[in-house]
């Protein structure tokens, strides 16, 4: 008997626990400086994600707290279209998704999930990342990205390597490993996930 009421006194510290361990950024969600960083902040709590054969991008998470870079991209021409086309719905808390300019780390724009509305922005050339920001958020459904009415492929390692070599040239080493990594990773591990 004893060892039973050990057991649940456990278990309950341990669910304490994990719950105040996921809305520990949820004062950060209205942070620019914070949502535009370079580094990921987040805790996330049955977090699922899949780059979907017709071009979208499926995300799930039972529980989501900070910031979480969902996509790198690169726009090669002046004045091109970016439109994200979000299909993802807010089960509980807030969520919304960002478009922040890599080169300087600036908030561009930002749209709660719940808008179902996409966003349109045209973007001079440069280096761009589409970002998830959550208040102790639940969501599930997906997204897509369209660049001159193109839609983007979720999982172009190449051009990631690509971008990334460039960045190299121009001396950001650091930050190129640092996203070559979590590409190969986010990748290899959809890649697997899916065998």
């Amino acid at each position: 008997m004893k060892k039973q009421n050990w057991f649940l006194l456990l278990a309950a510290m341990f669910t304490v626990l994990l719950l105040c361990g996921c809305s520990q950024y949820d004062d950060k969600y209205e942070d620019g400086a914070f949502l535009a960083d370079r580094a990921n902040h987040y805790v996330a709590i049955i977090w699922t994600s899949n780059p979907e054969l017709d071009g979208t991008y499926s995300l799930h998470a039972g529980s989501f707290s900070g910031v979480r870079t969902l996509r790198s991209f690169t726009v090669e021409e002046e004045g091109t279209l970016c439109e994200v086309i979000p299909d993802l719905i807010c089960t509980k808390g807030e969520a919304k998704l960002l478009l922040v300019d890599a080169q300087e780390s600036t908030l561009l724009s930002q749209w709660p999930l719940d808008s179902q509305d996409p966003l349109s922005i045209t973007l001079p050339a440069g280096r761009y990342e589409l970002r998830l920001a959550g208040k102790s958020a639940g969501f599930d459904g997906t997204i897509s990205l369209a660049l001159n009415g193109q839609i983007s492929p979720w999982d172009d390692v190449l051009g990631e390597i690509q971008a990334s070599a460039e960045q190299a040239l121009r001396g950001g080493w650091k930050e190129v490993f640092r996203e070559a990594a979590d590409s190969l990773r986010q990748v290899l591990g959809n890649k697997q996930n899916a065998a």
